[in-house]
């Protein structure tokens, strides 16, 4: 049932997703993946601890988020607590308004005992993807915010074991590697080897006009 919800919200049933929230009472994980104006990743994790079974402490929040959101780059997987330069605990009382759970204001004004974990990390993989262990027990709410956007819209996507996220991208900046391969920076001789290779591209284009005039034309 909860893959099924999943998809459909993948899918854009996106009014689904608060109807899920509110209904597990709590049982899953908010965990937030914010990409900052430096390219830096937060991931803030959050658990109910009135509400969840497995997580009553900050101990229980930090040994179940222990390779609970790995990060794959198409080849390799790594733990994202392993990248982080930060780790930091806390404690919240009141719901973030800006989740896209669809609380109502009587949720949003009533107090809880919400257990914060965040972490933060200089991703190594310019792109990557988060995904969960395949015998994770926790379903994961996982909010994307990109701080780099002017007006960012709302991205969330509901994960179990097995499931990842949609593509992130750490850097959009433009590297050398991305570039066509005449335009890639070179050493001190790259000024000479593009006019060597433009005067080569000249001259042949000249041959093949002459050419063409020559044996083509009337």
């Amino acid at each position: 049932m909860i893959r099924g919800l999943r998809t459909v919200c993948l899918l854009g049933g996106a009014l689904l997703l608060p109807l899920f929230a509110s209904a597990h009472n709590g049982e899953w994980l908010l965990a937030k993946c914010t990409i900052g104006a430096d390219n830096n990743v937060t991931v803030r994790i959050t658990a109910d601890a009135e509400a969840n079974p497995r997580i009553k402490t900050q101990e229980d929040l930090v040994r179940e988020t222990k390779g609970l959101l790995l990060i794959h780059d198409g080849q390799t997987t790594t733990d994202f607590l392993r990248q982080a330069s930060q780790v930091d605990l806390g404690v919240d009382d009141r719901l973030d308004p800006a989740a896209p759970l669809g609380h109502t204001p009587e949720e949003l004004a009533k107090s809880y005992t919400l257990l914060r974990l965040t972490a933060r990390a200089s991703v190594t993989p310019r792109k990557f993807t988060l995904r969960l262990p395949e015998n994770s027990p926790h379903t994961v709410i996982l909010w994307l915010v990109d701080e780099r956007l002017v007006q960012p819209e709302p991205r969330w996507v509901m994960l179990i074991g097995g499931d990842e996220s949609p593509l992130i991208e750490a850097d959009r900046s433009i590297k050398d590697e991305d570039r066509p391969w005449w335009q890639r920076r070179r050493g001190p001789g790259s000024f000479l080897l593009n006019v060597l290779m433009y005067g080569t591209f000249a001259l042949l284009a000249t041959w093949l006009v002459r050419w063409i005039v020559r044996n083509v034309m009337p």
